[in-house]
């Protein structure tokens, strides 16, 4: 009896371990994103604030500012955290993988793995700082 109990919760555990396993996707580096403005280009300072904004609005938070560099924490419902840095200029930003909790990151056979929402999450953030500013309506009774 005790064999098959034994052997039941090796047989569970595998099983589990095997579920978590699947649940890894190629942790994706995106190279660096240029951003094009519609008219002068864009300084530092405005690159900056397109990430601070877009992350913030995302659930994204700063945790470290420096000039050209930033690190960003996400957290998903308290569980979940990734920690990213981006490094940004007048042309344009890119975001690199730091650190994560409870996203089942590895590195194997000289591949990362991480949980495939990290991917989407990253890619979102890509997606809200590229996307086009949009224009700023002239005031009532401005001369256009």
């Amino acid at each position: 009896m005790n064999l098959l109990k034994t052997s039941s919760c090796i047989l569970a555990l595998a099983l589990c371990s095997g579920a978590a396993m699947a649940r890894q996707a190629v942790l994706i580096d995106h190279p660096k994103i240029l951003l094009l403005a519609d008219g002068p280009p864009l300084t530092e300072q405005q690159v900056r604030a397109r990430i601070i904004n877009a992350a913030q609005n995302i659930g994204w938070q700063a945790t470290k500012d420096d000039p050209g560099h930033m690190e960003l924490m996400y957290d998903k419902a308290g569980q979940y955290q990734a920690y990213i840095e981006v490094n940004y200029d007048a042309a344009g930003f890119d975001i690199n993988y730091l650190r994560s909790n409870n996203l089942n990151y590895e590195e194997r056979d000289g591949q990362r793995r991480i949980h495939p929402g990290y991917n989407r999450w990253i890619k979102n953030l890509n997606k809200q700082i590229s996307a086009p500013l949009a224009p700023v309506p002239a005031a009532p009774g401005a001369e256009q």
